[in-house]
């Protein structure tokens, strides 16, 4: 689950929608994660072997985004972003 910030309900995150990175999963020292803004254009589920469970719960889904430089960034985890405005 990925947490929205529209009522700071817990969703799905889903195609369409805008997102932005967050330090959840990797915190560099003297560094903030990006501010851009992307759009989620494509989620796959990443199977770790039984050994590894604990991973794919901790990062999540596989995210495609493109972001608002146009750059497009494959596998991205999907607990590394924050939903900011939810596609309907």
């Amino acid at each position: 689950m990925v947490s929205s910030m529209s009522g700071g309900v817990e969703s799905l995150m889903k195609v369409g929608d805008i997102v932005r990175q967050t330090d959840t999963i990797v915190k560099m020292k003297g560094r903030h994660p990006s501010r851009a803004f992307g759009v989620v254009i494509e989620i796959n589920d990443v199977r770790f072997p039984p050994k590894m469970r604990d991973w794919e719960k901790f990062i999540g889904r596989g995210v495609t985004v493109l972001w608002a430089s146009g750059k497009i960034t494959e596998n991205f985890a999907e607990n590394s972003l924050e939903v900011v405005n939810e596609s309907r």
